[in-house]
C-alpha cells in the first residue's frame, strides 16, 4: 500500500539546527584564523615588543583569549562544553578589560552563543515535549 511521508514542520527544526550549527562553525574558523595570525605574529614578529613591561592583567587577558579560542575549537565536537568555556573566558577577559568586547571581539561570544543555541535546539529536537 501507499505510505505517506510527513514533510514540512517535522523537518524544519532539524534544518534550522543545521544552519545555526554551520554558521557557528564558519564563524569559528574565521575567528580562529584571524586571532591565530595575530598571536603567531606577535610571538615570532620583531615589531611586537611591548612599550611597557607586561602586568598580571596583561597575562590574564592573554590566557583568557587563548582559552576562549580553545573553547571554540572544542565546540566543534562538544558544543555545550566548548561554548561554556568560551563564554566564561570572554567574561573573565571582559572583567579585566571591557574593551575586549568591542568589534571584532564581539564575534567570539557570538559564535559561542550560536553553538549554545545549536546544542539547545538539537537537544529539544531529539526529545520533543509530550
Amino acid at each position: 500500500m501507499d505510505q505517506v511521508k510527513e514533510v514540512g514542520p517535522v523537518n524544519r527544526p532539524r534544518s534550522s539546527v543545521t544552519v545555526i550549527r554551520w554558521s557557528a562553525r564558519i564563524f569559528r574558523v574565521l575567528i580562529l584564523l584571524f586571532w591565530s595570525f595575530f598571536l603567531i605574529a606577535s610571538i615570532f614578529g620583531t615589531e611586537a615588543r611591548s612599550s611597557h613591561p607586561l602586568t598580571g592583567a596583561d597575562y590574564l587577558i592573554l590566557v583568557s583569549i587563548v582559552s576562549a579560542l580553545l573553547g571554540l575549537a572544542l565546540a566543534w565536537k562538544w558544543e555545550l562544553i566548548g561554548a561554556a568555556i568560551t563564554l566564561f573566558a570572554v567574561a573573565l577577559c571582559a572583567a579585566v578589560n571591557f574593551r575586549v568586547l568591542y568589534f571584532p571581539g564581539t564575534l567570539i561570544p557570538f559564535a559561542a552563543l550560536l553553538y549554545l543555541l545549536s546544542w539547545w535546539l538539537c537537544k529539544s529536537v531529539r526529545s520533543p515535549a509530550t
